[in-house]
């Protein structure tokens, strides 16, 4: 399970943010595309998820845990159980 509540990233103080009060959920078994133009945070939405990145605000959830609680020397097993295709 990967949930968003209320995520928002802004990568630069007073600039445009790259997320914005996002809430989703997405089911452990689901098949989802991640798609949009350029520019419109999909990359951020991936590197939130792996916590290459931290969010802003709101709390990132995968696998039922905090990925903001996960320490880092966790965070290698949880990229492990998550399974990501990205594009070539």
């Amino acid at each position: 399970m990967i949930r968003f509540e209320n995520v928002s990233k802004v990568y630069t103080r007073g600039a445009r943010p790259a997320l914005d009060g996002i809430d989703v959920e997405i089911e452990r078994g689901e098949f989802v595309f991640l798609v949009g133009t350029s520019g419109s945070g999909k990359s951020t939405f991936l590197r939130l998820i792996m916590r290459e990145e931290r969010p802003t605000a709101g709390t990132v959830y995968a696998l039922g845990r905090d990925v903001g609680r996960i320490s880092r020397w966790k965070v290698p097993h949880l990229r492990r159980q998550i399974g990501t295709v990205f594009q070539s």
